[in-house]
């Protein structure tokens, strides 16, 4: 339980500063003590409540039509993944996230910019999270690499991806539910590790008014290299 809440706080401080990356963190970072899958309920549960406490003062930096679009894709999505994810194991599931965190922070490190990637991409780009956020919690890289590409300044991303996410995580726990791949179990564990998630935003929060420019290339593309090399080679 300890080492959980460790893992949760720097999960949330990470999300507090960047606006993202939460749930692909800390299901990594869970990954280590419990399964796949109940790190995937835990990660995602702590990332919707954690979101809602980021809000505040978001709301003028919000592209609200590439949200929608977003969303739309997501939604779409997460029937093909509750497919996906009856079908393969918890080893599989494990070297999954490992392996689409490992990719999407490399391509991150590397700053590739496609300049043909536009906002009339915005559907694909959310199919691809949601697929990735039901299956592996790791919707944050897909967005990120996408959000990167379009000319948006670093508030309007960290908000953009904030409320996406919120939508994501939430369609993600019911879609799993529905379908009996996560115990309610897992998320009523979640709140216990709740108040650890909210003081890592809290910590984020004054790390992003201090030093409000933050480079994904310099914070999370390395945290998510370091943590999936870990998972693949130990």
């Amino acid at each position: 339980m300890g080492l959980a809440a460790v893992f949760v706080f720097f999960a949330g401080m990470v999300r507090g500063y960047s606006g993202f990356g939460f749930a692909i963190i800390a299901a990594l970072c869970l990954s280590f003590i419990y399964s796949p899958l109940e790190s995937i309920a835990i990660a995602l549960t702590l990332d919707l409540l954690s979101s809602l406490c980021l809000l505040r003062g978001i709301k003028r930096e919000l592209n609200k039509r590439l949200l929608a679009l977003l969303t739309l894709g997501m939604l779409g999505a997460i029937p093909v993944s509750l497919m996906f994810i009856s079908q393969v194991s918890a080893h599989q599931l494990k070297m999954m996230i490992a392996g689409a965190s490992l990719v999407a922070g490399t391509l991150i490190m590397l700053n590739l910019k496609i300049c043909w990637l536009n906002q009339r991409y915005a559907l694909l780009a959310g199919a691809v999270s949601g697929f990735s956020m039901t299956t592996a919690s790791a919707g944050g890289p897909p967005l990120v690499l996408y959000l990167l590409n379009l000319s948006l300044s670093a508030s309007e991303v960290r908000a953009t991806a904030i409320v996406f996410f919120i939508f994501s995580s939430l369609a993600s726990l019911m879609g799993l539910l529905s379908v009996d791949a996560i115990s309610t179990q897992s998320i009523q564990f979640s709140l216990l590790l709740f108040p650890a998630a909210v003081i890592g935003n809290m910590v984020g929060k004054k790390l992003f008014s201090k030093y409000p420019d933050p480079s994904p290339r310099k914070t999370i593309a390395p945290i998510l290299v370091m943590l999936a090399l870990l998972i693949i080679l130990f």
